[in-house]
C-alpha cells in the first residue's frame, strides 16, 4: 500500500502486499520514491508475518492466558505455550522473537539507508513519514515483544532485564553480540520512536482502508496509550488518550481520523474490516493470506462447525470455565454473537471464538489497536489517577452499552471500578492477544486451566521461571552477550 501525497490510488489500495524486496538490489532500492514506497510495504507485510501479527504473537498470548482450552496438546499447534512448560528450544519462543527481530532490523536498515541515500529522492515531508513509520513499527515490535520476554515494568519500575536494543543494522554475526537492555531503557527508546513517529506522521490518509493499515497519528496516540499503561504511567495514559478521547460522550476522536466505537461491535470483525473503531489492523486478502491463521486455529473443525458456515481445526476451543462463563457477562449481550456453540455430536455444547470467522484461506484482518482499547485504557487510568470517577465511568459504560444496553455499571470505591473495568477488558478483547499483556503488567498469576475430560494446567505465580518466555536459543548460539 503507498503513500498519501507519493502514489497513485492503485498503490494506495495494494493493502501490504508489496513486491518482494530481494527483488531489488541495494544498490538501486532507494533510486526511486517508488521503490522507497514498496520498501516501506515491506516492513508492514513483516510485522504481519506468521511469527508475529499475522498469527503467532496473538495465538501463543491467548494460549497462555487461561480462555482457551487445547483441544490435542499439539506442540506444533501451541500446545506447549499453553501447558507452560516452554523452554528455549521450542518453535513457539523462537518464531515470535525471530520474526519480531526481524522486523526492528528491517526498520533499521531502513532508517539507516534512508538517512545515508532515500532522504535525497523524496520530498523532507514524505521521507519523514517514511521514517515515521518505520520508528512506529520498530517500536511497536519491541513493545510487543516486552509482554512475552521480560519481567513486567510495574514489577520493579524497570530495572529487570529486557531486550537486546538493536537500533542500527545488523549485517552480519561479528555484529551480532548485545547484552539486554533493562526494560525501563527498551521502554524508553519505545516511547522515543512513538514521539518521533506522532510527530512527522500525517493526521489521515485518503481512505478508509489506508486509515485502518498504515499509522498515523491516532494510531500513534493509541498505541502510547498501551505502553503507558504497561508502565503503569497513568498521568501519561490520560495526557495521551485526552488528544483523542472528549471530555464527555459521544466519544469521537476530535482531530485526524474520526476514531470512533461502532455501533454493532461484530461489524468490526467482517469485511471490509476498516470501520473507525479499527484504529490499527493486519490486512489479509485471496492473493496475500497469513502462512498461519488465528480462524484456522479458532474455528470448530468438523462436526463441531455443523451451522458455523466456516470451519478451521479446531485447536483450541473456549475454557468453560473461563470468562465465557460469567454470569455479569449476559446472554443477550451483543458480543456473545462472536462466540459459536457447538450443536451436536459428542462435543455438543463447547464453544469457540468467532472473531475471525472466515474460512479457508482465512483471509479476516487482524486487529491490533481498537479504540475500544483506548477508552477502556484511559477509565482505568482515572479510576487509578482520581478514584470513582465519573468520566472513567462514562468510558466504561460507552463500551459494555454498546453491547448490552441493559446494564449501567457503577461502582462504590476505587478497588471495585478498576475491577470492572479489568472484568471489561477481559470481555471485549477475548481472542485479541491482550489478555496476556494485561496479566504481566497487573503481576497477576496466568489462571489454572481446568477442562472437563482433560489434563488440568496449574495456576503459575508471577515468581514461577515459566510465566516468561526464556530467550530462545536461536538467539543464545549467535548473540554471546545475551
Amino acid at each position: 500500500m503507498g503513500m498519501v501525497m507519493s502514489l497513485t490510488a492503485c498503490k494506495k489500495e495494494s493493502k501490504l502486499n508489496p513486491i518482494p524486496t530481494s527483488l531489488i538490489s541495494d544498490a538501486s532500492a532507494y533510486d526511486s520514491p517508488d521503490r522507497i514506497a514498496t520498501l516501506v510495504n515491506g516492513l508492514y507485510a513483516t510485522f504481519k508475518g506468521s511469527g508475529f501479527f499475522g498469527t503467532q504473537y496473538i495465538y501463543y498470548s491467548e494460549a497462555r492466558s487461561g480462555d482457551f482450552i487445547s483441544t490435542n496438546l499439539n506442540p506444533t499447534r501451541g500446545g506447549l505455550t499453553y501447558q507452560m512448560t516452554v523452554d528455549p528450544g521450542i518453535s513457539d519462543v523462537s518464531a515470535v522473537w525471530t520474526q519480531g527481530y526481524q522486523i526492528i532490523n528491517a526498520c533499521n536498515v531502513f532508517i539507516s539507508s534512508m538517512e545515508e541515500k532515500g532522504i535525497k529522492v523524496l520530498t523532507p515531508q514524505i521521507a519523514n513519514n517514511y521514517l515515521a513509520e518505520a520508528r512506529f513499527l520498530r517500536g511497536l515490535s519491541y513493545y510487543y515483544l516486552l509482554q512475552l520476554y521480560a519481567e513486567p515494568f510495574t514489577k520493579n519500575n524497570g530495572q529487570g532485564k529486557g531486550l537486546p536494543l538493536r537500533l542500527t543494522p545488523n549485517k552480519g554475526l561479528a555484529e551480532y553480540n548485545l547484552a539486554r537492555s533493562s526494560v525501563a531503557e527498551v521502554y524508553k527508546q519505545i516511547i522515543t520512536d512513538l514521539d518521533y513517529a506522532e510527530a512527522n506522521l500525517p493526521a489521515n490518509y485518503s481512505s478508509a482502508a489506508l486509515n485502518t493499515t498504515r499509522a498515523h497519528v491516532n494510531t500513534v496516540i493509541s498505541a502510547k496509550t498501551n505502553v503507558y499503561l504497561s508502565m503503569g504511567d497513568y498521568a501519561n495514559v490520560i495526557k495521551e488518550a485526552d488528544k483523542i478521547v472528549p471530555a464527555t460522550a459521544p466519544f469521537v476522536a476530535p482531530t485526524g481520523v474520526k476514531n470512533a466505537l461502532q455501533t454493532e461491535v461484530t461489524a468490526i470483525f467482517k469485511a471490509p474490516y476498516t470501520t473507525t473503531e479499527s484504529v490499527f489492523s493486519m490486512p489479509f486478502s485471496n492473493t496475500d493470506v497469513p502462512g498461519t491463521s488465528l480462524a484456522n486455529a479458532y474455528l470448530p473443525d468438523g462436526a463441531n462447525a455443523t451451522g458455523l458456515g466456516s470451519a478451521g481445526t479446531g485447536d483450541f476451543y473456549l475454557f468453560e470455565g473461563g470468562i465465557v462463563s460469567d454470569p455479569l457477562w449476559k446472554t443477550t449481550d451483543k458480543r456473545r454473537a462472536l462466540v459459536f456453540t457447538t450443536i451436536a455430536g459428542g462435543n455438543k455444547g463447547r464453544q469457540w471464538s468467532t472473531k475471525y470467522a472466515t474460512g479457508s484461506p482465512y483471509t479476516d484482518y487482524v486487529p491490533v489497536i481498537r479504540y475500544a482499547e483506548v477508552l477502556l485504557n484511559l477509565a482505568e487510568a482515572l479510576a487509578n489517577v482520581n478514584g470513582v470517577d465519573s468520566r472513567s465511568l462514562a468510558l466504561l459504560n460507552a463500551v459494555r452499552q454498546r453491547a448490552d444496553q441493559t446494564t449501567t455499571l457503577t461502582a462504590s470505591s476505587q478497588p471495585e471500578l478498576i475491577s470492572k473495568i479489568i472484568h471489561e477488558r477481559h470481555i471485549e478483547f477475548l481472542g485479541e492477544g491482550i489478555r496476556n499483556a494485561d496479566l504481566m503488567r497487573l503481576k497477576l498469576s496466568v489462571p489454572a486451566k481446568t477442562p472437563l475430560g482433560s489434563s488440568p494446567v496449574p495456576q503459575i505465580n508471577p515468581e514461577n521461571p515459566n510465566y516468561l518466555w526464556p530467550i530462545p536459543n536461536t538467539e543464545s548460539l549467535y548473540n554471546k552477550d545475551i
